[in-house]
């Protein structure tokens, strides 16, 4: 059985931040947006509502799941997960394969007593298409009379990477493996200084940050707009602190000395989770830096042995050219 802690302070990630992550890294979903840096920051910055971040023990006490949760007061009351929609692209109960079906009970039993502040409907999204969460969550829903229904609302194409470059390269299509090679061909050999590398802890980080944060808000007026001062203060300690864990990189390729493209991803549980990019077409010139920045990035994670490169939400084209496989995104919806 276990045990249900609630807590309303956002004391919570700090004060059981490592057996949070301890957990995090043993769980069915285990991800970087699972980890208590990732959900204090986003809380901290944009985080509204009653925060409940439900702690499960088991009979010794031992944290065995947790349930992040808050109840954002629009519609009467609406459950959602820390880590909201637009900046997490996965997130689920956190709890091993083992302790998941309990864990879900005991989130949804709670959540339906009278102890649970009041809520209309729970809308839990991002949830990868691998957990039994969602049908889990629709079966208990049922069974309390409950309306349910799970949508897929995204994919995460993802690469499962080979042992080297070169195998990497014929495992994708024919025309594409050419492609690649002809704009590595074309930006590192020509005229053009081309260089990349992944910024460390000898840089300054904030400045790093920020140069990011200029390249991605000019690479489309969507993620211009994305950018908000509250959304650049969130990025800019959520790669502080991702920084401070060791799960950060931060890359840049640079042409002429002007940097022309940029990803940040996260290094995390044996795989590359690419989380945002940016790019300056006009220090691009004719070349592609996008693509070449992307496929050095590929090839360095392959030489450290990392096992898949998630793209994460989104079907963009070039994902899918770089060999991307989908997974699906889920949506639950309940109403009372």
């Amino acid at each position: 059985m276990l045990n249900v802690e609630r807590w309303q302070d956002a004391a919570a990630f700090e004060t059981m931040a490592a057996e949070w992550n301890a957990l995090a890294a043993r769980s069915l979903t285990n991800t970087p947006f699972q980890r208590a840096e990732f959900q204090r920051v986003w809380w901290k910055h944009l985080g509204h509502g009653e925060l409940n971040v439900l702690a499960m023990r088991d009979e010794a006490g031992a944290l065995a799941a947790l349930a992040p949760l808050f109840v954002d007061p629009a519609d009467g009351g609406t459950v959602r997960w820390v880590g909201g929609e637009e900046v997490a692209d996965y997130l689920d109960v956190i709890a091993p394969a083992e302790t998941m079906a309990a864990a879900t009970q005991a989130m949804f039993t709670w959540l339906a007593s009278a102890e649970a502040p009041p809520w209309k409907q729970m809308v839990l999204s991002n949830i990868p298409g691998w957990t039994p969460t969602p049908d889990t969550l629709r079966a208990l829903a049922a069974g309390a009379g409950w309306r349910a229904e799970v949508a897929q609302i995204d994919v995460c194409p993802v690469i499962q990477l080979p042992g080297t470059f070169e195998a990497y390269l014929e495992q994708i299509d024919s025309k594409q493996r050419r492609e690649i090679s002809r704009k590595l061909r074309r930006a590192e050999g020509g005229e053009d200084a081309v260089t990349w590398y992944i910024a460390d802890a000898g840089r300054d980080m904030a400045a790093e940050a920020e140069a990011f944060m200029a390249l991605m808000a000019n690479a489309t007026p969507d993620k211009a707009a994305f950018l908000t001062p509250r959304m650049r203060a969130a990025f800019a300690e959520l790669f502080a602190v991702m920084q401070q864990a060791g799960l950060l990189q931060l890359a840049f390729l640079e042409v002429n000395g002007r940097k022309a493209a940029a990803y940040v991803q996260f290094d995390y549980a044996g795989r590359i989770w690419v989380y945002n990019s940016g790019i300056d077409a006009a220090a691009a010139g004719a070349l592609s830096p996008g693509w070449v920045l992307l496929a050095r990035l590929i090839e360095h994670a392959i030489a450290g042995s990392r096992t898949a490169y998630d793209f994460m939400q989104g079907n963009e084209d070039y994902k899918y050219r770089f060999g991307g496989k989908d997974t699906p995104v889920l949506r639950l919806r309940v109403e009372r």
